[in-house]
């Protein structure tokens, strides 16, 4: 394969360590494993701690870096928020000319419109293809967040967004839920392909449990379940509490662990009482070492998601649960991306309001035969390597920007 240029363009990058970050650092590490000559732009601040990151030029290995100022907006209020994506977007248009000419551009969706600079970057270079990788769908966040306001505003944006999408060669989005939304936005004649992202951890086999950390967080219960990451408008979880105390006053030795950061973890905390002794708060970790014994320690992996947000986001901690072996149990809609696999590879258990008893039934015949739990665990690791890992996931990625880029140059 020759050195084909290409550019990716996203708010933060390593050493920023959220999920979005990671994703597109380790996307331009693969790629650049894979012959491409990859360069990123990107923005100059660590998103959670808001100070400045990196050089303005630098590399990684062999991906070239080149990071734009961003002013100390806050990221913690919307108008912050608001303020640091349209900075972005102006900055990026600024600097995408001086950085010379690129086969392919794969525009991350952080910041929020990204996409808004898809007719600018047609207009400048008109042969180059350009993707769209949609971690988050908006203006369609906006709607959920049922605000009046907001709501009135991205129906304005709709036929920006329309016009913008035109611009794209390629739309790669995470599931079939946000694949089905996206469908209001895109043309006949734009590519679609679902590429889903994947887990940090990866396993080959069933992981050793490291019992003080299990110890710690679940006490001495046979069947542990674990919400890790964000706890944010997106997710509910009624649903697990109420399972919870289903459990609890059946004496089953089965614990819950909360452990993550975000808008929503002190009004969780503020639902649970001193009667849910099998529920347990953890804070959010930084290292991988620490993130891999707290996996470790759960059985099952708890996801959830908002009716209303099925197909706008899809939770990573999905992939990272069955890519660490461990059996989703997911709260959510039964139209979402995350049903689907888990009805279609049999990862886990979907939990609504009407089959809680059915669930908390299942889960005490779990506790109480080891094998059972084992067998789900091998499973969602063979899963996960056929359909879901990194390496699967960036070689469907070098091949569909390759075959972008030559299709198009042989048809010429």
């Amino acid at each position: 394969m020759s050195k084909n240029r290409i550019l990716i363009v996203n708010h933060i990058f390593w050493p920023d360590n959220i999920n979005t970050a990671r994703h597109i650092t380790e996307l331009a590490d693969e790629l650049s494993y894979r012959s491409w000559n990859v360069s990123v732009l990107v923005g100059n601040r660590d998103y959670r701690s808001n100070e400045i990151i990196g050089s303005n030029f630098e590399k990684r290995a062999e991906v070239k870096i080149s990071r734009v100022f961003i002013p100390k907006f806050s990221n913690k209020k919307n108008a912050g928020r608001l303020l640091t994506s349209l900075w972005l977007i102006f900055s990026f248009a600024f600097k995408l000319p001086f950085l010379g000419k690129f086969d392919a551009i794969v525009l991350g969706s952080n910041p929020p419109f990204s996409f808004f600079l898809a007719p600018y970057l047609k207009l400048i270079n008109r042969n180059t293809k350009l993707f769209l990788w949609s971690f988050d769908l908006y203006p369609d966040a906006i709607y959920a967040s049922k605000n009046a306001n907001s709501i009135f505003f991205g129906k304005l944006l709709n036929k920006i967004t329309v016009f913008c999408y035109k611009n794209l060669d390629v739309l790669v989005d995470i599931g079939p839920c946000m694949k089905y939304r996206l469908k209001k936005y895109v043309a006949n004649n734009i590519t679609t392909e679902t590429l889903t992202p994947w887990s940090f951890v990866e396993q080959t086999v069933k992981d050793e449990i490291h019992i003080p950390t299990r110890n710690m967080l679940f006490g001495e219960a046979n069947l542990t379940l674990m919400y890790t990451g964000t706890i944010g408008h997106a997710h509910e979880f009624d649903n697990f509490l109420a399972l919870a105390r289903i459990l609890q006053k059946k004496n089953a030795s089965i614990a819950f662990c909360f452990a993550g950061f975000g808008k929503k973890i002190n009004e969780l905390k503020s639902l649970c009482n001193s009667n849910d002794i099998n529920i347990s708060f953890a804070e959010f970790v930084n290292s991988d070492k620490e993130l891999n014994e707290r996996l470790s320690s759960a059985d099952i992996m708890m996801v959830s998601l908002k009716d209303n947000w099925s197909g706008i986001s899809v939770p990573s901690k999905f992939f990272t649960s069955i890519g660490t072996g461990k059996p989703v149990l997911y709260s959510g809609a039964k139209d979402s991306a995350i049903e689907s696999w888990i009805r279609e590879y049999n990862l886990g258990f979907h939990l609504t309001k009407d089959n809680i008893d059915l669930v908390s039934i299942k889960l005490i015949d779990i506790s109480n035969n080891s094998h059972l739990i084992n067998d789900m665990k091998s499973n969602c690791l063979e899963s996960y390597k056929n359909t879901f890992s990194k390496k699967y996931i960036c070689d469907k990625w070098s091949t569909l920007i390759w075959n972008t880029i030559h299709i198009d140059k042989s048809i010429l």
